[in-house]
Parts: C-alpha cells; structure tokens; sequence
C-alpha cells in the first residue's frame, strides 16, 4: 500500500461518522488489491452480519475490479450466478465499489453496509472520492 493512499484512509477513518452521515449506522472495510484487509470501522448498534455483508462487498470488488452493483448487472446480462465464479465470498450486493490507479490497477475495494443498498453505495462513493484525493 502506497503512503498518501495510507494516510488518506486515516482520514477516512478518523472523520468516518461524518462522512456516513445521518441514518442507520453502518460497517465499512477496505480491501487491498491483495484481498488483505486494510481497515474495518464498525458503528456502534451495526449487527455482525452487516459486518461479514461489507467485508464481502470490499473482498469483491478487489477481487473482480468492477462495483458490486455492476457485477450484479454482468449476473443478469450474462446469465451468470456467483457460484459461477468458485469463490464463496463474493457478493453481488450494493455497496461495494473499487478504487482503480489511473492505468486501471485495482488499488482497493470498499464496501459499506447497513442501510438500504443505494444508501451503502452512496456512503462507498464518498469514501472512494476522499481515498483518491
């Protein structure tokens, strides 16, 4: 992991209940392109199963490079189910988007959960917008 990119998701973490925003409370993990986890913030009142929900979404999108929302779209087009894939820990739920170098290189996966799907990746998009700065 490079350092501004270190030093961006100490940001992160340290202002993480204002980012989130107002709304249920929620669980964020960011995933190296390495699938190693590189940071995991868990609110207070998030049940452990939304845990184990944004690890997954995280783990997914280091893995396959793409948002979760958009791996649930190739499911549909192609007619794929994540079995497909042999790999027990992907998910196709909302709220998972990757962190991409310039050429492409997948940097990071981030995955939020506990609220509705859309609010999740509304939160991952913030949190991908201050992780790229």
């Amino acid at each position: 992991m490079n350092e501004q990119l270190y030093k961006n998701i100490k940001q992160v973490l340290q202002n993480f209940d204002e980012i989130a925003g107002n709304g249920k409370p929620v669980c964020l993990f960011i995933t190296g392109p390495d699938l190693a986890i590189l940071a995991a913030l868990r609110q207070p009142g998030v049940p452990l199963r939304i845990e184990h929900m944004a690890k997954g979404k995280a783990y997914t999108c280091a893995r396959m490079g793409c948002s979760t929302a958009a791996l649930h779209q190739r499911l549909l087009k192609e007619q794929l189910s994540l079995a497909d894939f042999m790999d027990n820990n992907l998910t196709s739920m909302q709220g998972g988007v990757p962190l991409l170098a310039d050429d492409g290189t997948i940097l990071a996966g981030i995955g939020v959960s506990g609220r509705l799907p859309e609010e999740d990746e509304a939160v991952a998009l913030k949190v991908r917008e201050l992780l790229s700065a």
